[in-house]
């Protein structure tokens, strides 16, 4: 076993392929059990990279933006580490990490939550009834 089947296996994402996840389609319990997965990635990356909870708040998992973007990230990651990836993808990742870890700081900031203080989301406001298209001319 190759130390990046190690690492891949300490996150559990042992597979061939990138682990893309919508998490639109998740229902409760799987959503719950992805986060725990991501989880372990987001410790990594924040410990890797030394970010702060100026760009990842603790409270990261209760807000949709940042659990998109870390979970885009972490797809991207994997892509990158494939053994048939381009020997230019691990700087395609960084190129997306500075991406994101910019996109990463303005939410957080706009979040205002802090190393140790949650703040939760305004609910949205319910989507305006979708309208009916006029027919077509004749």
């Amino acid at each position: 076993m190759t130390s990046r089947d190690d690492l891949l296996k300490s996150f559990d994402l042992a597979t061939d392929d990138p682990f893309i996840i919508c998490w639109r389609d998740l229902d409760a319990g799987a959503a719950t059990e992805e986060l725990e997965r991501l989880d372990t990635w987001v410790v990594w990356l924040t410990g890797r990279y030394n970010l702060d909870h100026k760009v990842i708040p603790p409270c990261w998992s209760h807000h949709g933006a940042l659990v998109e973007e870390l979970s885009a990230l972490r797809t991207l990651w994997e892509a990158s580490y494939l053994e048939d990836a381009s020997p230019s993808s691990p700087l395609a990742f960084h190129r997306e990490l500075d991406l994101a870890l910019r996109r990463l700081r303005e939410w957080t900031s706009r979040l205002g939550c802090s190393r140790t203080e949650h703040r939760p989301e305004a609910q949205p406001k319910p989507s305006p009834q979708r309208h009916e298209l006029p027919s077509k001319m004749a």
